[in-house]
């Protein structure tokens, strides 16, 4: 009896010894595992910002005003007046390879998360897209979009049948083109006393001693993307717009044209996983 309880004992002990290695064991094993996917996954999300397949190279930022004249002389003596932006957004799908692939091209293409922080009140802040042959021109916005859905052209053929205003190319030879309009930041003003030609642009800003600090803003959005692999991507993006920089006087100059070179920031597209 003594005897079958040493046996018994000896069993225990081993069972214990065998369930604490197997234990150490598998411990061991899933921190291996788990050190393997994270370095795989370092090395993917390495690559990905070294080669994404799709960021934003640059960004084109057109500022300027416009003049509704509603006097019935026309002599500017009761004047609306209006702030725009045009941004034209360029993206870059050849960092990874510069052959059009699958991957590389787009099949769906969209912004939303669309945000405005104006520095003060001032005006109807809207935002929407616009036709490319458009820009620089000001377009009034009926309705500012809350998400922006473009329809991807395939080929010329489908280019001529979709609304222009929303357009984009799936190899992106042309780039996004959005607009902002501060509209109605000067209400039924009386500039017909000015004893000089007025040019009617961002200059009357000047001349109405409008302070360009308070039409500063700030705008956020996030472009979202899926090739035609049927994988998506998405880059949030964010642009301050100061209408009092610049060379010389800013937009009291009669406007802004700024050229932002993005190509060495973070503005890749995410991928989804």
């Amino acid at each position: 009896m003594h005897f079958n309880n040493k046996k018994l004992f000896i069993l225990a002990i081993a069972i214990f010894v065998l369930v604490i290695l197997l234990f150490t064991y598998f411990k061991i094993m899933n921190k291996y595992r788990n050190d393997r996917i994270f370095a795989l996954e370092s090395e993917k999300y390495a690559k990905e910002v070294s080669n994404p397949v799709f960021r934003i190279q640059k960004v084109m930022m057109y500022s300027d005003a416009n003049v509704e004249d509603y006097s019935e002389s026309q002599n500017l003596s009761r004047i609306n007046v209006s702030q725009f932006t045009d941004f034209a957004i360029y993206i870059d799908n050849t960092v990874k390879q510069s052959q059009l692939t699958a991957e590389n091209t787009i099949n769906h293409i969209d912004i939303d998360n669309i945000g405005i922080t104006a520095m003060a009140e001032s005006g109807t802040q809207k935002f929407s897209s616009k036709k490319i042959e458009d820009l620089g021109k000001y377009v009034p916005i009926q309705d500012s979009s809350k998400e922006i859905v473009y329809q991807v052209a395939h080929t010329n053929v489908e280019k001529e049948t979709v609304d222009k205003s929303k357009s984009f190319y799936t190899d992106c030879q042309e780039p996004l083109i959005l607009s902002y309009v501060n509209e109605n930041i000067v209400e039924a003003a009386d500039a017909s006393a000015s004893g000089e030609k007025l040019s009617l642009d961002g200059s009357i800003l000047k001349y109405l001693n409008i302070n360009l600090e308070n039409l500063n803003y700030k705008i956020t959005f996030t472009i979202n993307i899926e090739n035609n692999l049927g994988e998506k991507f998405f880059c949030n993006c964010s642009f301050n717009v100061a209408l009092d920089a610049g060379e010389g006087d800013g937009i009291y100059s009669g406007y802004i044209m700024q050229i932002i070179d993005l190509s060495k920031g973070d503005f890749r597209f995410k991928k989804v996983s």
